[in-house]
């Protein structure tokens, strides 16, 4: 796995100041975590945030706490996933706070490499977002939607439900899917039920897709002409548009599935106190807006609305993956690379 590193350094060190009134401020933290923050020292951050999105979380928090500095390791969700786990097994557990989708986060909670920590920012959150016991709080969802690039689909043969990617002119390499997609069947056999969505895979696999490694590539691929269609997130197709990108666009088939992206502090977190200070950072009003603004996602805050009216999820067909889903996710992973992974190089 190619692992990047990303370390801010450490600023001298300012007193703490909760500013009352100010919007986006962090509530303040006990003494005694503040105190424990500084003489840990750092963070260590396992996310599935491009680089650019975790400069935009850790610069200002760092400018909020620069008594520490936050280390980060990036990669999928799987990646991430199999990191920790191995990393427990091994007896080095190394993460202090763990960010991606529910999905592998729920399995973290199964295996019990997760502790519970209930973040005062979290109060006025759906309870559907957070963990009862505190395990994991949501940050925002991620709608997985159908992509294309305007300029090679015409407006006549925009897919309008999904089984219209079963057409033959869709077939072979027209569109292209993530290699690691079990978060998308699962969340439509939910929808659909488990017959439905598994004989639609089975089509879909019959179709011959081109399979990629990321959302992101794949958007990006899809923009500049590589293939007409592709799954990707309704967020990160916003933000491209947003900065002038005019070969690409989404369509809300319904289902969208919506993978609820959870943050977490590792069961043995080396830096507990500084862990619960980036939690808290993540989900302050102020850590909720960058989602928001900067990135273009649908935060978890209920105060906070999409900046594209377009993911407003009040006017779509959502299917929230859930637990019931990820107690399912062996067989659903084993089932979509079976079909969709077999015989390709990796």
């Amino acid at each position: 796995m190619r692992s990047k590193w990303k370390i801010l350094k450490l600023g001298l060190f300012a007193a703490f100041v909760t500013v009352v009134g100010l919007p986006g401020t962090v509530k303040s933290q006990s003494k005694e975590i503040i105190d424990g923050a500084r003489k840990e020292g750092k963070v260590l951050l396992y996310t599935a945030l491009t680089i650019h999105e975790i400069d935009e979380i850790a610069g200002p928090f760092v400018k909020k706490y620069p008594f520490l500095k936050v280390e980060s390791f990036r990669g999928n969700a799987l990646q991430l996933l199999q990191k920790i786990t191995m990393e427990a097994r091994s007896g080095r557990q190394q993460v202090d706070v763990a960010q991606f989708n529910g999905f592998e986060a729920w399995q973290l909670q199964k295996l019990g490499l997760l502790q519970s920590y209930k973040s005062p920012e979290a109060r006025n959150f759906l309870d559907s977002y957070k963990d009862p016991a505190g395990y994991w709080t949501t940050i925002y969802a991620n709608y997985l939607v159908l992509g294309l690039n305007p300029k090679m689909v015409p407006a006549a043969d925009v897919p309008k439900k999904w089984e219209d990617l079963l057409n033959p002119k869709w077939k072979g390499d027209k569109l292209a899917l993530d290699r690691d997609n079990a978060v998308w069947y699962s969340g439509l056999a939910l929808y659909w039920g488990q017959e439905k969505a598994e004989r639609f895979m089975r089509a879909l696999a019959d179709q011959q897709p081109t399979m990629r490694k990321g959302h992101t590539l794949i958007a990006t691929l899809m923009s500049s002409g590589e293939f007409p269609l592709g799954l990707v997130y309704a967020h990160r197709v916003e933000e491209m548009k947003a900065k002038g990108v005019n070969s690409i666009e989404w369509v809300p088939l319904e289902p969208i599935v919506a993978t609820p992206n959870v943050i977490g502090i590792g069961k043995n977190a080396p830096n507990p106190n500084a862990a619960k200070l980036l939690v808290d950072f993540f989900l302050s009003k102020e850590g909720q807006i960058i989602s928001q603004k900067q990135q273009y996602r649908v935060p978890a805050n209920p105060d906070l609305l999409p900046v594209s009216p377009s993911l407003d999820p009040k006017n779509l067909k959502i299917s929230l993956v859930n637990r019931q889903a990820a107690e399912k996710y062996e067989q659903f992973d084993r089932q979509y690379q079976e079909l969709f992974m077999k015989g390709k190089a990796e």
